[in-house]
């Protein structure tokens, strides 16, 4: 059995699953995930081997289209995708996220079903750092992304270190150190995403950036398969890609967050982080444009409206009998008649001489 492959699909499995629910819980229509999946997972895939067997080639490794493929270059049997880097399969999911994102906000669709691209950015990385965490354990299945041999015998016993056939030795565990702190990440920016306090759209992929990009520059470091931009020479110097690309993640979500900071002060707006959402309006900066501010219709505009008597005037239209109807705008009405009659019965529903509980809801959010 392929356990590094199960490993991954049982990754994906879950994070779809959780992601759906989650999306719903912030009021991000759910069939996003799904769409997700569909255009943004094989790009992920794609990349990711492309990522790896590109550096491999500057490492001085040779490669085939055969190869690339997963085929023996010999036999011709499958062998399956082993070799595929993270950071190029950030890049192939954020392109997916772009091509999803122009398809989601094209000018037929319906404004209430659209989401802008930090938005599917804040979803999609808050679950991407779960994935990582569950899938380092397919390396610890592969036996590889470990660190250099541990020398100190008080050391050898996992989750320090973990012992490789290949040479039968103990090396460090750099794979679990990286779970972990995926793992514990992923509590945080979960506990952001659909805790109390609330921030802007693309806080959740800034704070991913910082977070990931330093636990990795620093558990990089000890491995001893990296991949490298510049080789070292004699194994002194070089850079390693994904140290690089660490770095340049933690800058970029830093510079976000000061962005943010500095053109809520220009607007004169309260800066949107860390905010209670009860407490939240329009005078924090960004919240009307967040889906905080416009939820799905779907799940937040259900209204329930006290059944009452109806009766109908001389026209034939209904109108309030003993009571008042109120659509789900707080407009009322004790004896409405004409057009607003009209409007009301649509509004709220007639059948059979009562008002029936009904899903209203005007979207007034232009995005």
């Amino acid at each position: 059995m392929n356990w590094y492959g199960f490993i991954i699909a049982c990754g994906i499995v879950i994070c779809v699953v959780s992601a759906y629910f989650t999306a719903r819980k912030r009021g991000i229509e759910g069939d996003v995930v799904i769409d997700i999946i569909i255009i943004c997972l094989p790009l992920a895939i794609l990349f990711a081997r492309i990522y790896y067997v590109v550096f491999d080639v500057i490492d001085g490794k040779h490669w085939t289209i055969k190869g690339f493929l997963g085929f023996d270059d010999n036999t011709g049997d499958f062998e399956g995708l082993e070799g595929l880097a993270i950071y190029g399969g950030l890049i192939g999911a954020t392109i997916g996220a772009v091509i999803l994102w122009l398809w989601k906000n094209r000018k037929k669709n319906p404004v209430d079903k659209r989401i802008s691209f930090m938005q599917l950015l804040d979803l999609g990385f808050t679950f991407i750092i779960l994935g990582q965490a569950i899938g380092r354990w397919g390396n610890f299945a592969n036996q590889e992304a470990y660190g250099g041999v541990i020398e100190n015998p008080s050391h050898k016993f996992f989750p320090i270190g973990v012992f490789i056939d290949e040479d039968s030795s103990w090396h460090y565990a750099t794979f679990f150190y990286e779970s972990l702190w995926n793992t514990i990440g992923f509590g945080l920016l979960l506990f952001l995403y659909i805790g109390k306090r609330k921030s802007f759209d693309g806080f959740i992929i800034s704070s991913y950036c910082i977070y990931y990009g330093i636990g990795r520059a620093w558990i990089e470091g000890m491995r001893t398969d990296s991949l490298w931009l510049v080789p070292p020479t004699d194994g002194v110097g070089g850079i390693r890609v994904s140290q690089l690309l660490s770095i340049l993640l933690i800058i970029f979500g830093l510079v976000y967050i000061t962005v943010h900071c500095v053109r809520a002060k220009k607007a004169g707006k309260k800066i949107f982080i860390f905010v209670d959402q009860a407490k939240l309006n329009d005078n924090y900066f960004g919240y009307d444009k967040t889906k905080l501010a416009h939820p799905m219709p779907d799940i937040y505009g259900k209204k329930k409206v006290k059944e009452q008597e109806v009766v109908f005037d001389n026209n034939g239209l209904a109108v309030v009998g003993d009571g008042d109807i109120s659509d789900a705008d707080g407009f009322k009405s004790d004896n409405a008649t004409g057009e607003d009659a009209v409007l009301m019965q649509k509004s709220v529903g007639v059948s059979d001489g009562a008002v029936k509980e009904e899903e209203v809801y005007e979207d007034k959010w232009d995005d």
